[in-house]
């Protein structure tokens, strides 16, 4: 009788305590399943936050683009130069000056034209500057040119306008249009010619326009001639 008590003692030891069972076939799937699923989830996550970043970084850089050329052209604007609106001569003018605005449109769009003599704010002299936009693959860009437009000859005693080089530039691309307005008699328009006026304007409002993700956005700096009506 002890010696069976002995060997049912003996074999129940070998009974493995619940603590240390393993997972179950349908734990272990419903492991994965859950796994799946966060994965998915931060996943998802990951590239919902990689396209809005990615749209934050374009869009701001149109932004900065366009505010960038509206602080370009309020500085040109604002260091406009009028002499000589309308020349006693008009096959020679080479001394003349001018500050012109054009109102146009391509498709539809506001595309103006700006034309003006400005002391350049980086410092090289009286510059001829022109703002005018051109169509390239169904889009709009709008484009800069710039040239010198006095220069010394080689007789010290006199001084004049000889032919120099120029650059043409694209500021921007993909506008929607491109604005410019002058206040006149408390009104806005949209044409300027100081043949026929005789001054500068008082008062430039230009605006860039831009698409933002199907919603048009419309930024707009104002400036004032500074160096006086007429020299």
């Amino acid at each position: 009788m002890r010696k069976a008590e002995g060997r049912i003692q003996k074999n129940s030891s070998f009974i493995p305590h619940p603590c240390f069972s393993g997972f179950t076939l349908i734990e272990v799937l419903l492991s994965l399943v859950l796994l799946t699923i966060i994965l998915g989830v931060v996943y998802s996550s990951f590239f919902t936050v990689q396209r809005a970043l990615e749209r934050f970084d374009s869009i701001s850089l149109k932004y900065h683009e366009v505010r960038t050329v509206l602080d370009f052209m309020r500085r040109e604007i604002e260091g406009a130069l009028l002499k000589n609106p309308q020349p006693s001569n008009p096959d020679n003018n080479n001394n003349q000056t001018a500050f012109v605005i054009e109102d146009r449109d391509i498709f539809g769009k506001p595309a103006s034209r700006l034309h003006l003599t400005a002391f350049s704010f980086k410092g090289s002299g009286l510059n001829e500057i022109s703002y005018y936009v051109q169509e390239k693959d169904e889009a709009l860009i709008l484009v800069k040119t710039e040239s010198p437009l006095f220069t010394l000859s080689t007789d010290k005693s006199q001084t004049k306008a000889l032919p120099s080089r120029g650059y043409t530039l694209e500021m921007i691309e993909g506008i929607e249009g491109f604005t410019v307005e002058m206040l006149f008699n408390n009104k806005w328009i949209k044409t300027w010619d100081t043949e026929e006026t005789g001054t500068l304007p008082e008062v430039v409002r230009v605006s860039i326009e831009f698409d933002d993700k199907g919603k048009k956005v419309k930024l707009t700096e104002y400036a004032r001639p500074r160096l006086g009506r007429q020299l």
